[in-house]
């Protein structure tokens, strides 16, 4: 979290917290057996198109199956970027993807996905993780990786790290050999019976203690290695069997067998070196390159089978699946396919390349698949698992303008039955300035100044209680401006927020009684209207067909009332009752799940 200085202040009826979690995005979760939850307004139904930042939007849509894509499209600008991130800050932890966006909020991380596959034991990416120019971990050559450009033009392949190291002579009168290392922050294979790799500061814990030599090189002016960018320094010490501690501003340089006898014998206490990691296909200004595959499409057309050393399992299984592509006018597409523990069919590999053509990808790539398939809007998780699994690295879309995330929930209802009685946003200053967030009543009658703030980059958690702030029901507009201290142009983001507390108190009861042909089942819904409403209440089964409708839009004055469908007994399983109530603030909804046996 950023600090604050200067001036500062806020409503003293609306409570505001930094990086606290919320709860799970209502568009996309099925309440559980009993919990009555909020009907998610129409722009979070499938299909519907969900601007997050100019220039970045989020869509859910359905297709035959079932299957449910979750879909951001973004076309980056000027403050709009694309780049991999190491979620946790070192390769020796994972974290989760939520907790990453989390800890970004205030430089302004927006939405990102998963991306490279993982050693589950000690959380090394598979491939390539350079976040900017800075390399976290060298590429792995068979498989490949997605390169961003400056400006977001996307490039799939396979890289290769030509990496070299060579004592200098300072006196420029011997020309000691050019030796090569393999890799960078990753341990050579057990079966390799030599070769030389690269250990900076990010690997997060000693080197491993394998049979080697070791060279522990302090880097001229600390800077980290960084991708075709060569760099000089001096050697400090010399170690063997590892377990060497890395050093902010150093590096360790390991062989084994002939190569760690070069190491010894050139590398003594007090020599220059210099060192590059050389890769082909990197500018020195591209956003980042991150490890992945399978490569899925290529110049426009599905790849069925590129194999990249991955199993059978991990290409031919329908799961939940990951992947990247940018269409031909410039927009990146990423993409996460739900699967059968979301209870969808899922996609294999190849359907996954057949997919993202049939959403205009010319060229895309697959990432980590599984339980790592993930998605997050700001702090919330749109990929409904029980739990988030902890990860490597990620995608992450950062804006640097003035944002407010998605009102959680966007239609609020003070009607005190614990449900939607207050709303939350985020809102996010990712550059130095000065920001106020303000909140006003559509037509008049109220206004409100939420946050007022001077100061570093910063998010600030707001709950927005109407009741608390006395907010007359109607159409809302939440609104941050943040003016940069350095002078370049203000940027504004709104936000709608509706308070109607026309629907409350929602209780639902099934049965199923009688046998054979007479068998018959009872649907009742129980509920209170503060105003009249036209009411609809539908059955909804798994797949998420209307089975049954009790009510249509039929006209009820405001009070405690009933619905209640009776027919033909409906299959034994679980269903979904909605029940939605148009009045003059517009429609509000109800949901439960039932079980009928």
């Amino acid at each position: 979290m950023g600090r604050t200085s200067g001036r500062t202040g806020f409503n003293a009826h609306v409570l505001i917290r930094t990086l606290l979690p919320l709860a799970a995005l209502a568009a996309i979760t099925t309440p559980a057996l009993g919990a009555v939850t909020v009907v998610p307004p129409p722009s979070a139904a499938p299909g519907a198109v969900q601007p997050l930042v100019p220039g970045l939007s989020y869509t859910l849509m359905n297709r035959p199956g079932p299957q449910v894509l979750h879909v951001l499209t973004m076309r980056p600008n000027a403050l709009l970027s694309l780049g991999p991130t190491q979620l946790s800050g070192s390769l020796s932890q994972r974290a989760t993807l939520t907790s990453g966006m989390t800890a970004r909020l205030a430089t302004g991380a927006t939405a990102g996905i998963n991306a490279d596959y993982f050693d589950l034991g000690t959380g090394t990416p598979s491939g390539i993780l350079s976040v900017g120019p800075r390399l976290w971990a060298g590429p792995e050559p068979s498989r490949s990786a997605l390169t961003i450009a400056n400006g977001g033009a996307l490039a799939v392949g396979k890289l290769t790290l030509a990496g070299r190291y060579q004592k200098l002579d300072p006196a420029g009168t011997t020309p000691f050999p050019k030796r090569t290392f393999r890799g960078v922050n990753r341990p050579l294979p057990s079966t390799s019976s030599t070769g030389v790799v690269i250990y900076t500061p990010d690997f997060g814990r000693p080197t491993p203690s394998t049979p080697g030599y070791e060279a522990v090189v302090a880097i001229d002016g600390g800077v980290p290695l960084s991708v075709n960018a060569p760099l000089q320094g001096t050697v400090i010490a010399q170690g063997t069997g590892g377990g060497t501690a890395i050093g902010t501003g150093q590096l360790v340089i390991y062989g084994k067998n002939a190569s760690g006898t070069s190491i010894i014998n050139e590398l003594t206490v007090g020599s220059r070196v210099e060192l590059e990691a050389g890769i082909a296909g990197i500018a020195p200004d591209a956003w980042g390159a991150v490890g992945g595959g399978p490569m899925i499409v290529q110049g426009g057309v599905a790849v069925p089978s590129a194999g990249e050393g991955f199993s059978a399992s991990q290409l031919t299984r329908r799961t939940t699946r990951t992947a990247v592509g940018q269409t031909a006018d410039g927009r990146i597409l990423m993409v996460v396919s739900e699967g059968p523990q979301q209870g969808k069919v899922g996609y294999t590999a190849a359907e996954q390349g057949a997919l993202m053509v049939s959403l205009g990808a010319t060229d895309a790539i697959g990432f980590d698949a599984g339980g790592s398939s993930l998605m997050a809007l700001g702090r919330q998780q749109v990929i409904p698992w029980s739990s988030e699994r902890a990860i490597a690295d990620g995608l992450i879309a950062t804006y640097l303008g003035a944002q407010i995330s998605i009102p959680s929930p966007q239609r609020v209802s003070p009607n005190a039955d614990g449900l939607a009685d207050s709303s939350t946003i985020d809102a996010q200053s990712p550059v130095a300035g000065h920001t106020v967030v303000a909140i006003a009543r559509r037509g008049g009658g109220f206004s409100s100044v939420l946050l007022d703030q001077t100061g570093d980059p910063a998010s600030n958690q707001i709950t927005i209680d109407p009741a608390t702030l006395a907010m007359p029901e109607g159409p809302y507009v939440v609104t941050t401006t943040l003016t940069p201290a350095d002078g370049t142009p203000a940027t504004t983001m709104n936000r709608n927020l509706v308070v109607d507390g026309t629907l409350g108190g929602l209780k639902v009861s099934a049965k199923t009684t009688g046998k054979g042909k007479a068998k018959t089942s009872t649907v009742k819904t129980s509920f209170t209207l503060s105003r009249q409403a036209k009411v609809t209440m539908k059955i909804i089964n798994s797949s998420g067909k209307t089975v049954a409708t009790g009510a249509s839009n039929r006209k009820m004055a405001g009070g405690k009332r009933t619905v209640t469908w009776n027919g033909k007994a409906l299959p034994a399983g679980s269903y979904n009752v909605v029940l939605t109530a148009q009045s003059s603030y517009g429609l509000s909804g109800l949901q439960d799940s039932i079980r009928l046996k």
